[in-house]
């Protein structure tokens, strides 16, 4: 391993305050240059509202950045998460699909704190922040910082569980449909964290067969068996490896994996490679 390889930290998986993170995209990016991250992908789930930002900070910091999302989207009958590494945020099929999405997202938001009224919760809403994912996770935090719940899992427990009082279902966006918005952008589609699937194999093989581009072998919920199983079908396929901490922020269970999980360089080069032939179509 030369020393090039063991000083290359290539993050491709994190969240700002645009999503479901604690930082602001320039606090991350001074974040993971603290934790050593030598390439930071942002991923912020359905936006790409943080990118500039995020890369304004990394060219003062001398970080390598990649502007990414992770779209939610429905695959073999599961919620599941795709990300779109080396996108055009300016493009007009990936900016109307984010655009789709967070309006769902939103009324999926107000539906959830009307069934909380409903069942004796007068949640107030006057401090929703713009820009910040309208979901479960958000709602939670409110419900403890109002006194309805004494923590996050009392919150889903008490309300927000499948099945709970205040749940409300998703109407999700078919993958083929990602896909093909985040290759319209110049990105390549990449299957986020199969192994949190129930079934995560057909994720894999479903996603491949309507053109996803790859498999993120790395991550911090991944065990080094998980990690293998992955690489290996990874190699066999000829797909292209990602893989990131998934940094949420220093209260997240994944916070201490934030410059320790990281895509070698010989995929991340793969990926570069990928990005510029895709580039030239």
């Amino acid at each position: 391993m030369t020393t090039s390889e063991r000083s290359a930290v290539i993050d491709l998986h994190s969240h700002s305050t645009c999503s479901d993170g604690s930082f602001a995209p320039a606090r991350l990016v001074e974040e993971a240059v603290s934790r050593g991250v030598t390439t930071l992908a942002l991923t912020d789930h359905d936006t790409v509202a943080g990118l500039d930002e995020a890369e304004s900070a990394a060219k003062r910091c001398g970080l390598e950045f990649m502007p990414g999302v992770e779209l939610t989207v429905t695959c073999a009958e599961s919620e599941v998460h795709v990300l779109g590494l080396g996108i055009d945020r300016l493009n007009l099929a990936l900016a109307t699909l984010c655009g789709e999405i967070q309006v769902r997202r939103r009324r999926r938001f107000f539906d959830m704190v009307d069934k909380l009224r409903g069942a004796g919760v007068p949640l107030k809403t006057e401090e929703v922040k713009e820009g910040v994912a309208l979901a479960r996770p958000y709602l939670a935090r409110m419900l403890v910082e109002q006194g309805y719940a004494q923590g996050h899992q009392d919150a889903f427990q008490k309300y927000l569980r499948k099945g709970g009082v205040a749940y409300v279902g998703h109407r999700r966006t078919p993958i083929d449909r990602a896909i093909e918005a985040i290759h319209s952008a110049g990105g390549v589609a990449i299957v986020a964290h199969p192994a949190l699937y129930r079934n995560g194999d057909e994720v894999v093989n479903e996603a491949v067969e309507l053109g996803a581009d790859g498999i993120e072998c790395y991550h911090s919920d991944h065990s080094h068996d998980v990690q293998n199983h992955y690489l290996s079908r990874a190699r066999k396929q000829k797909l292209l490896v990602s893989g990131g901490a998934d940094f949420h922020g220093p209260d997240h269970a994944r916070s201490h994996m934030f410059g320790k999980r990281s895509c070698s360089l010989d995929e991340y080069e793969r990926l570069i490679d990928a990005l510029a032939a895709r580039s030239q179509k």
